[in-house]
């Protein structure tokens, strides 16, 4: 008996001990970052400059907006890029694609030719080949998947996200005014999905019934109309590039922000997160484990960039 009472005893004194030690990372780093992360360059002189996603065995798929010509984008592909670093052309001979993500199949879903008043919605299968599952009117941005393959699109030209089931079938998933401008789309743990406003650098949640609350306004994030670029959840923590202020910012789910990366330099230089540039960071996302953020860059001549985040 007084065995059973010793080992009980230390036990719970190991589990305190333990609970006390994550109470205390977590609230020094949130999501228990390293504050010694870097900043680290897998591609450069890359023309892949928008949206990025990462399938299961961690290829990042990256598109390639371009410049505004007109209405459109100038670009026409989307980019492979293993693990090692190797760029291969995944699709080409679109028009100024936008927002990705690929499903555990490795089929890609990209918006394509929003700038004429409306934006095809295409699956891309492993072997090329394109079909249109939807046309959504206004400027349709980002997109996002859930677990049954639904496909829910922000749109910066109109105040809506859609929502469009694996046989293309489209619906309004929630209108509000705030959802004007919107680009960056993810969903966080509970089921809302995250919106990032490109316009206002709003971070605005909509629960599974459609209602639509603020989050928090990046201050000081705005310039001459670039705000945020796009968005990606990690646990508890919404990480947004600021494409106007080449910085990278976290968002806590209660609304805290913080400077995660970048010094604010419109250049690519590698080093630790507070002292690292970015050229226009847009797009980003992160690996299926939360271990790594990708992003691309707008500005110019940019890179594909990573930080590990464990």
């Amino acid at each position: 008996m007084k065995t059973c009472i010793k080992n009980s005893s230390a036990k719970t004194i190991l589990f305190f001990a333990v609970m006390g030690l994550s109470i205390i990372v977590s609230s020094c780093y949130g999501d228990g970052f390293d504050p010694e992360l870097e900043v680290e360059t897998v591609v450069t002189d890359f023309a892949g400059n928008d949206a990025v996603s990462v399938d299961k065995f961690g290829n990042v798929y990256v598109s390639e907006f371009g410049q505004f010509v007109g209405a459109n984008g100038n670009g026409t592909r989307v980019f492979k890029v293993s693990k090692s670093g190797d760029v291969t052309e995944f699709a080409s001979g679109l028009t100024g694609p936008l927002g990705n993500a690929i499903d555990a199949q490795g089929n890609l879903y990209v918006v394509n030719g929003s700038g004429d008043g409306a934006g095809d919605i295409l699956k891309i299968t492993p072997d090329g080949s394109q079909t249109v599952l939807a046309t959504i009117n206004g400027f349709p941005s980002g997109l996002t998947l859930d677990h049954h393959k639904n496909i829910y699109v922000s749109n910066f030209g109109t105040p809506t996200v859609h929502r469009i089931t694996p046989q293309g079938e489209v619906t309004v998933y929630a209108s509000d005014p705030r959802l004007a401008g919107g680009v960056g789309v993810d969903f966080d743990r509970k089921g809302n999905l995250i919106v990032g406003n490109f316009a206002t650098a709003d971070i605005l949640s909509i629960n599974p019934e459609g209602i639509v609350t603020l989050i928090t306004t990046i201050p000081n994030a705005v310039v001459n109309g670039f705000g945020i670029g796009y968005i990606t959840v990690v646990g508890n923590s919404v990480f947004a590039t600021g494409i106007g202020v080449n910085k990278i910012f976290r968002v806590t789910l209660d609304g805290q922000v913080e400077e995660f990366a970048g010094n604010g330099n419109a250049a690519v230089v590698d080093g630790l997160i507070n002292e690292a540039s970015f050229n226009g960071p847009n797009g980003i996302t992160a690996d299926k484990y939360g271990k790594v953020l990708y992003i691309s860059e707008f500005g110019g001549t940019g890179a594909l960039r990573k930080i590990k985040l464990r």
